[in-house]
Protein backbone atom coordinates (compact mmCIF):
# COMPACT_ATOMS: atom_id res chain seq x y z
CA UNK A 1 0.00 0.00 0.00
CA UNK A 2 2.77 2.36 1.17
CA UNK A 3 4.91 1.61 -2.23
CA UNK A 4 1.18 2.24 -4.12
CA UNK A 5 1.25 5.75 -2.92
CA UNK A 6 4.62 6.61 -3.56
CA UNK A 7 4.27 5.46 -7.46
CA UNK A 8 1.37 7.59 -7.46
CA UNK A 9 2.72 10.71 -5.95
CA UNK A 10 0.40 10.24 -2.75
CA UNK A 11 1.51 10.83 0.61
CA UNK A 12 0.42 8.23 3.77
CA UNK A 13 -3.17 9.61 4.92
CA UNK A 14 -3.81 11.59 2.05
CA UNK A 15 -7.17 11.39 -0.09
CA UNK A 16 -7.16 9.88 -3.88
CA UNK A 17 -6.27 12.86 -6.05
CA UNK A 18 -9.92 12.86 -7.62
CA UNK A 19 -7.79 14.37 -10.92
CA UNK A 20 -5.35 11.32 -10.84
CA UNK A 21 -8.58 8.87 -11.29
CA UNK A 22 -10.58 10.60 -13.27
CA UNK A 23 -7.20 10.48 -15.88
CA UNK A 24 -6.80 7.18 -15.02
CA UNK A 25 -10.24 6.43 -16.24
CA UNK A 26 -10.12 8.72 -19.49
CA UNK A 27 -7.18 6.91 -20.42
CA UNK A 28 -9.05 3.47 -20.43
CA UNK A 29 -11.81 4.90 -22.55
CA UNK A 30 -11.41 3.32 -26.18
CA UNK A 31 -11.62 6.94 -27.84
CA UNK A 32 -8.84 7.95 -25.30
CA UNK A 33 -6.24 5.15 -25.76
CA UNK A 34 -3.84 6.27 -28.47
CA UNK A 35 -3.45 10.37 -26.05
CA UNK A 36 -0.26 10.95 -24.00
CA UNK A 37 0.11 11.64 -20.33
CA UNK A 38 -0.35 15.21 -21.27
CA UNK A 39 -2.82 15.13 -23.81
CA UNK A 40 -5.36 13.60 -21.23
CA UNK A 41 -4.79 16.37 -19.02
CA UNK A 42 -6.22 18.26 -21.49
CA UNK A 43 -8.63 16.02 -22.16
CA UNK A 44 -9.18 15.84 -18.32
CA UNK A 45 -9.80 19.70 -18.62
CA UNK A 46 -12.73 19.86 -20.90
CA UNK A 47 -14.82 16.89 -19.23
CA UNK A 48 -16.99 16.59 -15.78
CA UNK A 49 -18.27 13.97 -14.39
CA UNK A 50 -21.51 13.14 -12.97
CA UNK A 51 -23.26 10.14 -11.32
CA UNK A 52 -27.33 9.03 -11.80
CA UNK A 53 -28.99 6.35 -10.10
CA UNK A 54 -30.89 3.56 -11.55
CA UNK A 55 -34.05 4.43 -14.23
CA UNK A 56 -32.70 8.38 -14.91
CA UNK A 57 -33.32 9.16 -18.58
CA UNK A 58 -30.20 10.80 -19.70
CA UNK A 59 -32.17 11.98 -23.09
CA UNK A 60 -34.91 10.98 -25.32
CA UNK A 61 -36.52 11.81 -28.61
CA UNK A 62 -36.58 15.67 -29.58
CA UNK A 63 -34.11 16.11 -26.94
CA UNK A 64 -31.25 18.17 -27.87
CA UNK A 65 -28.35 16.34 -29.21
CA UNK A 66 -25.62 18.80 -27.49
CA UNK A 67 -23.23 16.20 -25.36
CA UNK A 68 -21.13 12.97 -25.52
CA UNK A 69 -21.44 10.69 -22.66
CA UNK A 70 -18.64 8.61 -21.66
CA UNK A 71 -19.68 5.46 -19.63
CA UNK A 72 -17.04 5.20 -16.29
CA UNK A 73 -19.54 2.56 -14.42
CA UNK A 74 -22.64 1.58 -14.42
CA UNK A 75 -24.96 0.42 -17.36
CA UNK A 76 -26.77 2.24 -19.72
CA UNK A 77 -29.77 1.27 -22.17
CA UNK A 78 -30.19 2.85 -25.71
CA UNK A 79 -33.65 1.94 -27.01
CA UNK A 80 -36.74 3.11 -28.37
CA UNK A 81 -40.49 3.36 -28.29
CA UNK A 82 -43.08 1.39 -30.73
CA UNK A 83 -46.25 3.34 -31.18
CA UNK A 84 -48.04 0.17 -29.38
CA UNK A 85 -45.77 0.97 -26.40
CA UNK A 86 -43.38 -2.13 -27.23
CA UNK A 87 -40.02 -1.23 -26.23
CA UNK A 88 -36.94 -2.30 -29.12
CA UNK A 89 -33.53 -2.45 -27.48
CA UNK A 90 -30.87 -0.79 -29.82
CA UNK A 91 -27.74 -1.08 -27.64
CA UNK A 92 -26.32 -1.94 -24.44
CA UNK A 93 -23.69 0.52 -22.99
CA UNK A 94 -20.78 -0.76 -21.01
CA UNK A 95 -18.03 0.62 -18.91
CA UNK A 96 -15.25 1.98 -21.44
CA UNK A 97 -17.85 3.12 -23.89
CA UNK A 98 -19.50 6.42 -25.53
CA UNK A 99 -22.94 7.20 -26.37
CA UNK A 100 -25.13 9.93 -27.36
CA UNK A 101 -23.27 10.55 -30.77
CA UNK A 102 -25.88 11.86 -32.52
CA UNK A 103 -23.93 15.54 -31.66
CA UNK A 104 -21.70 14.19 -33.26
CA UNK A 105 -23.06 13.68 -36.76
CA UNK A 106 -24.88 17.43 -36.99
CA UNK A 107 -28.13 15.83 -36.13
CA UNK A 108 -29.62 18.52 -33.58
CA UNK A 109 -32.16 15.80 -31.65
CA UNK A 110 -32.17 12.26 -30.24
CA UNK A 111 -33.95 9.56 -32.06
CA UNK A 112 -33.87 7.30 -29.42
CA UNK A 113 -33.92 7.05 -24.83
CA UNK A 114 -30.56 6.90 -22.88
CA UNK A 115 -32.01 5.04 -19.51
CA UNK A 116 -29.38 4.10 -16.82
CA UNK A 117 -30.40 0.78 -15.68
CA UNK A 118 -28.02 0.86 -12.60
CA UNK A 119 -26.49 3.59 -10.87
CA UNK A 120 -23.72 4.84 -13.23
CA UNK A 121 -20.62 7.32 -13.31
CA UNK A 122 -20.42 8.95 -16.73
CA UNK A 123 -17.75 11.57 -18.14
CA UNK A 124 -19.69 14.49 -20.09
CA UNK A 125 -17.93 16.14 -22.97
CA UNK A 126 -20.10 19.44 -24.88
CA UNK A 127 -20.17 19.45 -28.31
CA UNK A 128 -17.90 21.85 -28.58
CA UNK A 129 -15.17 20.85 -26.61
CA UNK A 130 -15.42 17.60 -28.69
CA UNK A 131 -14.67 19.22 -31.59
CA UNK A 132 -11.63 21.46 -30.16
CA UNK A 133 -10.02 18.07 -28.98
CA UNK A 134 -10.86 16.31 -32.25
CA UNK A 135 -8.87 19.65 -34.20
CA UNK A 136 -6.05 19.45 -31.11
CA UNK A 137 -6.10 15.44 -31.39
CA UNK A 138 -7.23 13.43 -34.36
CA UNK A 139 -6.92 10.16 -32.96
CA UNK A 140 -9.48 10.76 -31.35
CA UNK A 141 -12.12 11.47 -34.30
CA UNK A 142 -10.15 8.48 -35.88
CA UNK A 143 -11.05 6.14 -32.81
CA UNK A 144 -14.71 7.73 -33.02
CA UNK A 145 -14.85 6.57 -36.77
CA UNK A 146 -13.68 3.10 -35.99
CA UNK A 147 -16.47 2.77 -33.52
CA UNK A 148 -19.64 4.14 -35.05
CA UNK A 149 -18.33 2.10 -38.40
CA UNK A 150 -18.82 -1.57 -36.18
CA UNK A 151 -21.30 0.10 -33.91
CA UNK A 152 -23.21 0.55 -37.92
CA UNK A 153 -22.39 -2.80 -38.39
CA UNK A 154 -23.90 -4.34 -36.01
CA UNK A 155 -27.18 -2.48 -36.43
CA UNK A 156 -27.35 -4.09 -40.03
CA UNK A 157 -27.20 -7.23 -38.76
CA UNK A 158 -29.64 -6.80 -36.66
CA UNK A 159 -32.20 -5.79 -39.09
CA UNK A 160 -31.15 -8.32 -40.62
CA UNK A 161 -32.28 -10.83 -37.89
CA UNK A 162 -35.40 -9.13 -37.83
CA UNK A 163 -36.46 -8.97 -41.24
CA UNK A 164 -35.22 -12.56 -42.18
CA UNK A 165 -34.40 -14.80 -39.19
CA UNK A 166 -37.65 -16.65 -36.91
CA UNK A 167 -37.66 -15.56 -33.70
CA UNK A 168 -36.10 -18.85 -32.13
CA UNK A 169 -33.19 -17.77 -35.27
CA UNK A 170 -32.78 -14.57 -33.42
CA UNK A 171 -32.80 -15.79 -30.15
CA UNK A 172 -29.80 -18.38 -31.08
CA UNK A 173 -27.98 -15.68 -32.34
CA UNK A 174 -28.55 -13.25 -29.27
CA UNK A 175 -27.60 -15.87 -26.83
CA UNK A 176 -24.37 -16.79 -29.12
CA UNK A 177 -23.04 -12.83 -28.74
CA UNK A 178 -23.52 -12.86 -25.22
CA UNK A 179 -22.24 -15.73 -24.03
CA UNK A 180 -18.88 -15.85 -25.80
CA UNK A 181 -17.05 -16.21 -22.55
CA UNK A 182 -15.54 -19.08 -21.19
CA UNK A 183 -18.53 -20.01 -19.52
CA UNK A 184 -20.66 -20.33 -22.25
CA UNK A 185 -23.55 -18.54 -20.07
CA UNK A 186 -25.98 -15.85 -20.19
CA UNK A 187 -26.30 -14.11 -16.88
CA UNK A 188 -28.69 -11.24 -14.89
CA UNK A 189 -31.40 -11.20 -18.44
CA UNK A 190 -34.92 -11.79 -17.88
CA UNK A 191 -37.05 -13.09 -20.25
CA UNK A 192 -38.43 -10.00 -20.87
CA UNK A 193 -35.02 -8.42 -21.32
CA UNK A 194 -34.32 -10.71 -23.89
CA UNK A 195 -37.59 -10.32 -25.75
CA UNK A 196 -36.56 -6.47 -26.15
CA UNK A 197 -33.40 -6.69 -27.71
CA UNK A 198 -35.26 -9.30 -30.57
CA UNK A 199 -38.12 -7.44 -31.09
CA UNK A 200 -40.72 -9.51 -29.58
CA UNK A 201 -43.22 -9.82 -26.66
CA UNK A 202 -42.32 -11.82 -22.57
CA UNK A 203 -44.14 -14.19 -23.68
CA UNK A 204 -43.98 -15.24 -27.05
CA UNK A 205 -40.03 -15.06 -26.24
CA UNK A 206 -40.38 -17.23 -23.23
CA UNK A 207 -42.53 -20.01 -25.57
CA UNK A 208 -39.49 -19.94 -27.86
CA UNK A 209 -36.85 -20.22 -24.74
CA UNK A 210 -38.65 -23.20 -23.85
CA UNK A 211 -38.55 -24.75 -27.56
CA UNK A 212 -34.67 -24.02 -27.60
CA UNK A 213 -34.56 -26.02 -24.25
CA UNK A 214 -36.80 -29.08 -25.21
CA UNK A 215 -34.48 -29.28 -28.29
CA UNK A 216 -31.40 -29.29 -25.48
CA UNK A 217 -29.89 -26.83 -26.75
CA UNK A 218 -29.77 -24.57 -23.95
CA UNK A 219 -30.79 -24.97 -20.07
CA UNK A 220 -32.98 -22.48 -18.64
CA UNK A 221 -32.72 -20.41 -14.45
CA UNK A 222 -33.24 -17.93 -12.44
CA UNK A 223 -31.74 -14.48 -14.90
CA UNK A 224 -29.84 -17.31 -16.44
CA UNK A 225 -29.05 -19.53 -19.59
CA UNK A 226 -26.65 -22.06 -19.97
CA UNK A 227 -25.59 -22.81 -23.70
CA UNK A 228 -25.42 -26.60 -23.99
CA UNK A 229 -24.81 -27.68 -27.33
CA UNK A 230 -23.38 -24.71 -29.26
CA UNK A 231 -22.92 -26.07 -32.65
CA UNK A 232 -26.70 -26.74 -33.08
CA UNK A 233 -27.15 -22.94 -31.88
CA UNK A 234 -24.72 -22.00 -34.34
CA UNK A 235 -26.74 -24.10 -37.29
CA UNK A 236 -30.06 -22.40 -35.96
CA UNK A 237 -28.56 -18.82 -35.64
CA UNK A 238 -27.58 -19.28 -39.13
CA UNK A 239 -30.78 -20.47 -40.66
CA UNK A 240 -33.59 -18.12 -42.70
Amino acid sequence: MREARRRSGQSPGQSPDPGALKRRYLQQVEVFQDLTEAQIYEVERSTRMSRVGPGRILYQPDDKSETLFLLKTGHVQIYRISLEGKRFVISNIEPGMFFGEMALLGQALHDSFAEALQESTLCVISRRDLEYLIGRFPTIGVRIMQTLADRLSEAETQLEDLALKSLTARLASLILRLSSGANARVTGLTHSDMAERVGTSRETATQALNELKNAGMIAIGRKRIDVLDRQALEDLAEAY
